[in-house]
Parts: structure tokens; sequence; C-alpha cells
């Protein structure tokens, strides 16, 4: 029997390079309805060690995080921590383009939140310091029902500093309106003639094929990333030798080809008049209203583009599916297994009020009670007894992969990539209105790998 996709989503653990997953695979149960209102929390695990002191009630503490990372279920989340314990948490939500920055600023200032948020992955040691600026969370009792996968990329040399607080179970596909695309007499393309082909009809249909919102700075790169991985299926040892620098991105054919696609989808209309300002924040109403087609989202934000009042039309879950964005023609599911992750700042005088936090999320009642009232969250990573959420279009997709048709995204494989990915995008964008060639995208790219890695002590560079 191949060993699916689908069965490692169900376990709810991801392991590294999908060999461990398990075989065969069933359906997930059906997730309870929403409650109105956020659970009462059980008690807090307790620590093993007597020494530290609890919290005082009438403690802040602040959580710090991009745009996008902090579901509004969390937050009320928050307000029942507050009430249960006296710890109020102030969220302070920062603009993706300037998170990064602004973040770094206050860790090298020592002036760091209580809790930072940053992607899992390779850039906690390079860019963020995670030993020096994150506590040591492996003896944690929430360690046993945490992903090992998870905790290997919120960690370094074994030490686990994080929680990725994010539904890292599936990752970011193209959303498409049926009745649009049947109206128009289009069908899902498998081929990047075939995109061309499909979206084409849509705009002799008069609906905008993609809505892509590029104003946010962030969201562009993972129609290249999210492909990225037919890149080593077409040219196996790839990603070995970009991260031995026994070559370029600028030296690679394939990588060139699919930043000319990118470029040329938009040169072709295919994002509409307005990608430049567009916002994410209004993906699933633009979905709803019928005047685009397509969308790179996760599979939950189906829910909230037929609940959103845009949707005028009557569309229901059944109208819409995911289908991968053939870029480089590229047919193997995209493997995401990183993502937003909640750290405990080393230097703040509330380390067991946060940790105390970090404990709260992970009771089996707020576990549930994210998943059931995030529309765009269906898991977690974590194993505490939850329900998950994942649609029928959800599991259907997922079962047409195994994995050998499957493959890590581009910003979990390559080093010193992650960490220039508002410069990534910030490049795609100049390429789009003619300030940029491709080659100098690829050749920016590299520059920055090379800085980056030199900063790190790379041997290799």
């Amino acid at each position: 029997m191949k060993k699916k996709v689908l069965s490692m989503l169900l376990a709810g653990a991801m392991v590294l390079g999908l060999t461990a997953c398990a075989e065969g695979g069933s359906m997930a149960p059906t997730a309870e309805a929403p409650t109105a209102e956020a659970p009462a929390a059980e008690a807090p695990a307790a620590t093993d060690d007597a020494s530290e002191e609890a919290p005082a009630a009438g403690t802040t503490i602040t959580v710090m995080a991009s745009q996008d990372w902090v579901e509004d279920s969390e937050q009320e989340l928050g307000k029942k921590f507050e009430e249960e314990t006296g710890i109020h948490v102030d969220y302070q939500i920062v603009p993706a383009d300037q998170y990064q920055d602004l973040l770094l600023t206050r860790l090298n200032a020592g002036e760091g939140p209580d809790i930072w948020g940053a992607q899992s992955g390779f850039a906690l040691k390079t860019t963020y310091n995670v030993q020096e600026n994150a506590v040591d969370l492996s003896g944690e009792p929430w360690m046993s029902a945490y992903s090992p996968f998870s905790a290997e990329q919120t960690g370094v040399d074994g030490v686990n500093y994080g929680l990725t607080y994010y539904d890292t179970t599936t990752d970011y596909y193209m959303v498409y309106n049926k009745k649009l695309f049947d109206a128009a007499g289009a069908k899902v393309p498998t081929t990047f003639e075939e995109l061309k082909d499909t979206c084409d009809k849509l705009i002799a249909s008069g609906v905008t094929p993609i809505y892509e919102p590029m104003a946010d700075g962030w969201h562009l790169l993972m129609l290249w990333t999210g492909n990225g991985q037919v890149c080593d299926k077409l040219e196996p040892g790839i990603i070995d030798k970009l991260n031995k620098n026994e070559t370029t991105f600028a030296e690679n054919d394939n990588m060139k080809l699919m930043v000319d696609q990118l470029n040329e989808m938009a040169q072709s209309g295919y994002f509409g008049d307005n990608y430049m300002s567009d916002e994410f924040a209004d993906a699933e109403g633009y979905m709803a209203s019928g005047e685009f087609a397509i969308c790179c989202l996760k599979p939950g934000s189906i829910k909230k583009i037929v609940e959103s009042d845009q949707n005028t039309a009557g569309y229901t879950e059944d109208d819409f599916g995911l289908f991968l964005l053939p870029i480089l023609d590229n047919q193997y599911l995209n493997i995401h297994p990183t993502g937003p992750s909640r750290f405990i700042y080393s230097g703040s005088p509330n380390i067991e009020a946060a940790k105390q936090y970090l404990a709260f999320l992970l009771e089996k009642d707020n576990v549930q009670y994210l998943i059931d009232n995030a529309a765009d969250v269906e898991n977690l990573p974590v194993e505490v007894g939850q329900t998950p959420e994942y649609s029928q279009t959800t599991l259907d997709f997922l079962s047409q992969y195994d994995d050998e048709h499957s493959g890590m995204v581009l910003q979990d494989v390559v080093l010193y990539f992650n960490e220039q990915w508002m410069d990534i995008n910030a490049d795609l964008a100049a390429m789009f209105i003619g300030d940029m060639t491709s080659e100098q995208v690829l050749e920016q790219l590299d520059e920055r790998r090379a800085q980056l890695a030199q900063a790190a002590g790379d041997e290799n560079w």
C-alpha cells in the first residue's frame, strides 16, 4: 500500500522527508460544533521546579506577532486566560512588511516582548539568535503532546525553544470557484500551458482569474516556493548543491523559468489591474463576490469565503475546489510543516506567566476552540485529543498524493532563503513593473544568501 500524505496529515504530526508517514489512512472524525464562547480552562499543568514562583495577578504579558499570525479566536482565549489567572495578554500585531525589522531591533536592544513570533526553521539560529533570545522549553509538560518534527523546527541543536501555534498540517493551495470555471468552459490545469488557457477563458467570460494580494509584501512568493519542490524532482540533488554553495539560483534554468512564468502571469493580466495594492485580508471577500476565480489560500478559507457577506450568489463549500498551481508544470504536493511559532524572550521579567500562557493554549478544550472557531485552522501540530476539522474537499484533494508525489517547499529546505522573504517579494514586484529582470531577481537572492551565510560563519561560503 502506498504511503499517503493524507495519513500523515490525519496523524497530526509531520515527519521530515515524508519517509516516516503512516501507511494507509482513515477519515478524520467530524469536528464538534463551534461553541459560543471560549471554554473554561483546566488548571495549567504544574512544572517540576517547585522553586519557580507563580505569576502574580495583575501581570501583563506582551505577545508580539506579524499580521495574520494571531487568530481572533486566540484573542478570545486570551480574555479567558485573564479571567482564570489574572494575567492580562497584550497582543501587539505588526504589519507584515515591518515586523521582522521591528522585532530584531527590539531583540538586539535587549527590549524584546515577553513572547515573540517567528517562522520556525533555519532562520531561528542565523537571524533571531534563538539560543540567546529565547527560553529553553524542552522541559515543559506539553512537550509530550507537541509534534516531534515541529519541535525540531522550533529548536536548535536538540533544544526546543518554541511552539508552532499554526496549522502546519496543510499548506496554501489554489482555491478555485467551480461554477466560474464551468461557466467559462475552463478546466483545472495541470501544466503551465493549460493554466494560461484556463486564465484566458476566465478573462473572456468577464472574470479576473487570480486574486494576488501583493500589498502585504509576503503572499506572492508562495506561488513560486509552493511549487519549488518540482525542481528537486526534475534535477535531483539541486537542493543539496544550493546548500553546499556548489551552484546558485541564477545558474539554474528551472529556477529562472519559474520566475519568468510568474512574470508572464502578471503581464498577461491574470492578476487583474490592482494586484499591487490588493490586500490579503480582502481575499475571501473577493473570492465570495465572484469577481475572481482563483486564490492561493489555506483549504479552511473556503468556509470563510462561503460565510462572507459578499457571497451574494449563494455559493456553498461544494462550489469550491483545490488544485496545484502548475508553475514549471508542477504536480507535486507542497509540504510545509514549519510556520509562525511562539518564543519566550530570555530577558523577560514574566517568563513564568508566559509559560503558563503557552500551556493554557495547548489544553484540549482550548485547542478545540481554536479549530472550531478559526475557519482557516483545521488542526494544530499537537495531539491532546482534539478533533480535526478537515473538510471533505481537503481530504479528497490530499488523497491524490503519496510521498512520491510530494515535496518540501523551498524555504524549508534551502538555507538562507526564508530570512529574505520580504526582499524577494519586493524584487518580484520590481520585475513585474519592469525595474528588474528575472536574472537580476535571482542574482540578488544569491547575493543576500552569500551575505547571510558569511554572517553565520558557514564554511561553504
